[in-house]
């Protein structure tokens, strides 16, 4: 499961100011909300307060990470099926994707949903503001 986690902390401007900045997490693997909580005060060493954890409806990661210059985007798409009566059942699912741009990364969903069987539309792209995804 991925649950999201938003992190409070202060820290100090180039100006000498003290600044209060919130930051937010994807963490997977994790089955508690106290287990993503605990991960990111871990990563940030302790020096934060965590203001909220939500389980968040990703499936999966289409992509790994290769550079630091990329965002994470969110993805709902579409699949439908036709059972043997001829029905259409239209199912949606969430998925995560890290890319430079939006363009590129609509490039890459599309690649992504052409190794599906089922016709598959994108429903919404995203960028977040999430800082990382912690394993």
């Amino acid at each position: 499961m991925y649950f999201e986690v938003t992190s409070r902390r202060n820290i100090v401007d180039s100006k000498g100011n003290d600044k209060t900045i919130t930051e937010k997490y994807l963490v997977e693997n994790c089955q508690l909300c106290s287990e993503a909580e605990y991960k990111v005060t871990e990563e940030l060493n302790g020096e934060n307060d965590i203001v909220a954890v939500k389980q968040v409806n990703i499936k999966e990661f289409v992509n790994e990470s290769t550079n630091d210059d990329e965002c994470i985007f969110i993805a709902v798409i579409e699949s439908e099926t036709v059972d043997d009566e001829g029905e259409i059942t239209a199912s949606k699912h969430t998925v995560g994707l890290y890319d430079t741009t939006l363009e590129k990364a609509t490039t890459r969903l599309i690649d992504y949903m052409k190794q599906g069987l089922d016709d598959m539309k994108i429903i919404s792209l995203k960028k977040t503001k999430l800082l990382g995804v912690l394993k």
